[in-house]
């Protein structure tokens, strides 16, 4: 737990402690910052809350500067001791979910007050509301991290809920190269990204007449888009896979870790999804540094790979020339509309969102599209050009799944954006 006496709250012309928010008023204009100290006086990551309302459970984004980043594995309901997931409720297997996330990450010199985003994937969507305010009760104010919700089978049985995370660090030491710290007794994982040049590498995706050749050839494809943009598979910080059926996770999991050395397995997670294709799969790659000892002007590039066909609406592959994120929570629509005014609502959302935090709609990273309705698809790939600037899209994956967390909305966006400047 962090002391009361070592947060320092911003000055802001708005006293955030005073604030009442309208019904109506969706955003307000606060960016409360907290910088985090550790009792040697060395200054840690600075982290930005930009809150909805002082009640939220969740932060509309956040943003991180400058910091050692921690990327987990999908952390289960896992009863530590025993190995098993407990037949308990959605709420107390959410609470131990907090407790072995914070456990993986006072591994790795972090814990639940230095989350930054949290990925929550969940069995049911009558069961939301409860991981919503369990997670509300178990997280302090300062720290409510972006989340985003998605309902999708989970990778073990009696499991309600999973999460993966992204969190700062407590230290303020710089990281020369990536390191992967894999837990023996739970088998969750996590990587350490140091601060600097990040790349986002949309889903691949390769056809195959079963799940683990098809998981085999586009790894394989993966490792040449490593290859082109002039990293390795050692730099991989995390691995997420949209597969079909979560029943053979297991194998999935065991493919993708082959292609690793075991000290160097990078976090993985999996999102049961509906397809024609079995399995999709992105990252998270650490790129080498540029020399220059000044700030790149152009703070995101965007590259296609041989062989492969550039798009208007998702580039193959992000990268983030500086070590600033900002973090956006799961944008839903506001009304229970169309389909086309649903999408609409989102984009607008994000604009405001982003450009509040410092950023704009040319300089996405990593978009996350869920679709509950494939009727969404259509309109959304066209609705999509119109807010996009077609030589800057951000890398990208679309999965359709069971639902995305709220009755009566088809789409939720999540977003990592990179500042303008």
């Amino acid at each position: 737990m962090v002391p009361k006496s070592l947060i320092l709250w911003e000055e802001s012309k708005i006293d955030p402690l005073r604030i009442v928010d309208p019904p109506m008023k969706y955003l307000m204009n606060l960016l409360i910052a907290v910088l985090l100290l550790v009792v040697t006086d060395a200054v840690t990551a600075e982290v930005s809350y930009l809150k909805s309302t002082p009640q939220s459970e969740s932060s509309l984004c956040v943003v991180v500067k400058d910091t050692v980043l921690v990327h987990t594995s999908q952390i289960l309901p896992l009863n530590l001791k025993g190995g098993q997931i407990p037949s308990a409720n959605a709420s107390d297997q959410t609470a131990l979910v907090l407790k072995n996330l914070n456990y993986l990450l006072k591994k790795v010199d972090s814990n639940l007050n230095r989350l930054v985003k949290l990925n929550i994937y969940v069995a049911r969507e009558d069961l939301v509301q409860q991981v919503q305010q369990r997670i509300k009760e178990e997280l302090e104010v300062i720290a409510q991290p972006a989340c985003t919700y998605v309902v999708t089978k989970l990778p073990g049985p009696n499991a309600l809920v999973a999460m993966d995370a992204v969190a700062a660090t407590n230290s303020s030491k710089q990281l020369a190269k990536v390191q992967i710290y894999n837990d023996e007794v739970s088998g969750f994982s996590a990587s350490l990204l140091p601060a600097g040049r990040t790349a986002y590498i949309s889903g691949q995706a390769v056809k195959a007449d079963t799940l683990t050749e098809a998981t085999r050839k586009t790894m394989e494809e993966l490792h040449q888009t490593l290859k082109y943009i002039g990293t390795s598979p050692s730099n991989v910080i995390h691995v997420k896979a949209f597969m079909t059926p979560m029943k053979e996770a297991n194998d999935v999991e065991l493919v993708i870790d082959s292609f690793f050395p075991e000290e160097r397995q990078p976090p993985v997670s999996l999102v049961e999804w509906f397809s024609s294709l079995p399995i999709e799969i992105e990252m998270i790659v650490a790129m080498p540094e540029n020399k220059a000892t000044v700030r790149p002007a152009e703070t995101v590039i965007y590259q296609t790979p041989t062989g492969m066909k550039a798009s208007p609406v998702y580039s193959r592959v992000a990268i983030a020339e500086v070590s600033d994120r900002i973090y956006v929570s799961g944008i839903l629509a506001k009304e229970n509309k169309n389909n086309d005014q649903q999408i609409r609502s989102v984009f607008n959302q994000l604009r405001t969102i982003v450009e509040k935090a410092g950023s704009d709609l040319n300089h996405l990273a990593k978009a996350t599209y869920y679709v509950s309705d494939n009727a969404v698809s259509g309109p959304f790939g066209k609705i999509r050009t119109e807010y996009y600037n077609p030589k800057r899209p951000p890398a990208a994956s679309k999965a359709t799944v069971k639902s995305v967390g709220f009755p009566n909305r088809t789409l939720v966006i999540d977003m990592i954006a990179i500042p303008s400047k």
